[in-house]
């Protein structure tokens, strides 16, 4: 595609919305190969590091992912060249050894955690979103999403967002709501194609399905 990119950066707490956000704007925009980079595959190779134990290790502050491998990855999509991204496992806490190919595309949306927290990263993007939802709400979805698909307990998940998910998130996460270029509520019943809306019109760019699709 000989178009530059456009590089969005969707960030908001844990269990806020911001990927089923993202993947609504991946919709949206599909017309322009967009996909969906998720921060958390950049997740630092914890597991392999010696004396690793997942109940001492900080996941939520900005120093577990790569952001140095990641921004260099967004400047080369950005130059036209396609990288070889890692995947990160939540259950061993490793990266795997298969990485994925990503290729440019007209739209590259990333969610996370912490995309605005370096300035070096914040810098790619052209366009970013902040996630709010209340500490009960994310909680709440939290339990649901990390006990179904991540071999979590509730009794653990309860823990670790009272001991380290919920201070490490007034810490890092909602200071970078100030530097955000929107703020979208997402507190109830998610509605993403209403959330998605307001993002779509300061994109600007057409939206739709490919026409041979």
């Amino acid at each position: 595609m000989s178009r530059r990119p456009f590089l969005l950066a969707i960030v908001g707490g844990s269990a806020s919305g911001k990927t089923r956000l993202a993947h609504a704007l991946a919709d949206h925009f599909a017309s322009h190969d967009a996909y969906v980079i998720p921060e958390d595959d950049y997740y630092v190779d914890a597991g392999h590091q010696p004396g690793f134990v997942a109940s001492d290790f900080n996941f939520d502050e900005p120093a577990a992912k790569d952001h140095t491998l990641l921004a260099n990855h967004l400047a080369a999509l950005r130059a036209g060249q396609p990288v070889e991204a890692p995947q990160y496992d939540f259950t061993t806490h490793c990266r795997r050894s298969q990485t994925v190919e990503r290729a440019p595309a007209g739209v590259l949306i990333v969610e996370g955690l912490h995309l605005l927290a370096s300035p070096a990263l914040a810098a790619q993007f052209d366009l970013t979103i902040f996630v709010d939802a209340c500490d009960t709400t994310r909680l709440s979805r939290r339990i649901q999403r990390d006990v179904a698909e991540r071999g979590r307990s509730e009794d653990f998940v309860k823990q670790q967002f009272d001991d380290i998910v919920r201070p490490m998130h007034d810490l890092h996460v909602e200071p970078q709501r100030e530097a955000a270029d929107l703020v979208v509520e997402n507190m109830g019943a998610p509605d993403f194609e209403a959330l998605a809306r307001p993002v779509v019109d300061l994109i600007g760019l057409p939206s739709g399905k490919p026409q041979n699709a």
